[in-house]
């Protein structure tokens, strides 16, 4: 398989690189990766070893995205890959989003192939998901791409922290999208979180003007797990559309996170503030 050229990337100078994909814009010497481990530098070239590599094939409720606005009661051809360019501590996708060095990859599918699936599963849509898929940008806009030719529905489920040019290459071919908010911190998405709010409020509120947008708020002890967050999360989210349906989620301990589980009356408690600000709030409690 021939990989395409890489975007959204710079030179520095001979030998250093530097991504432009996510807001961390990593600075790349020759032989290196990104934080994300995904995009590296070969002799002053960005290259993509991990294009057309899927980690996960499934058929999905389209509610499990989740979206409640969009196609409800159907099922969607559902797509991971591998990384992340975030590092949540409590990532329930850590295995794919943080693979081991020494993982054994399973083979690359060919763009063509993966649609040709995805029809043969019969279902209305195809959902980027799992792990973060802006991260492969390269192989994503050429799935979705075909998809769109092919009479798919295209999915995008991300963490929404993507740099505008990526970003708008990519939604301008999603039909819908459901964006995780994991903070309403700023100082949090950067230490705790390895990213930008900044960043994702940019994301939603280009995603808002281009597709179908929700957004999901995972209630997390210590990082989002207070009514002040959930009334800032609704103020911001009703600045750029009322209307967004907020997903309201909780968490369960996983890969660097052991805190316990916020209980259901907990979680239906500290999400009420959002209500007051957005007409479509959804509790999974």
């Amino acid at each position: 398989m021939t990989r395409p050229p890489a975007l959204y990337w710079r030179a520095l100078s001979d030998d250093t690189i530097q991504c432009l994909l996510c807001p961390r814009r990593c600075a790349i010497e020759n032989g290196q990766s990104g934080h994300c481990g995904a995009r590296t530098n070969f002799h002053g070239r960005m290259e993509i070893p991990f294009y057309a590599m899927v980690s996960s094939l499934a058929v999905d409720p389209i509610e499990k995205k989740p979206l409640a606005r969009y196609l409800p009661g159907t099922y969607s051809f559902s797509v991971g890959f591998w990384h992340c360019t975030m590092d949540c501590p409590f990532c329930q996708n850590w295995e794919i989003a943080h693979p081991k060095p020494r993982h054994v990859f399973p083979r690359s599918i060919e763009a063509s192939e993966l649609i040709t699936q995805a029809l043969a599963a019969g279902t209305p849509s195809i959902s980027f998901t799992y792990s973060e898929p802006c991260l492969h940008a390269e192989y994503l806009l050429e799935c979705m791409s075909l998809a769109k030719t092919r009479g798919l529905k295209t999915v995008l489920v991300t963490n929404g922290c993507i740099q505008v040019p990526a970003a708008r290459d990519i939604l301008a071919l999603t039909d819908a999208a459901n964006v995780d908010l994991k903070s309403s911190s700023a100082e949090k998405y950067v230490k705790v979180l390895g990213g930008s709010l900044e960043t994702v409020i940019n994301f939603i509120q280009l995603a808002s003007s281009y597709c179908h947008l929700e957004v999901t708020a995972l209630a997390v002890p210590g990082i989002l797990d207070s009514e002040e967050d959930f009334d800032l999360i609704g103020r911001i989210l009703s600045i750029i559309d009322p209307s967004i349906p907020l997903h309201i989620t909780s968490y369960h301990p996983d890969y660097r996170w052991n805190l316990p589980a916020l209980d259901a009356s907990q979680v239906r408690n500290l999400a009420r503030p959002a209500g007051r600000w957005l007409k479509n709030l959804i509790i999974h409690a």
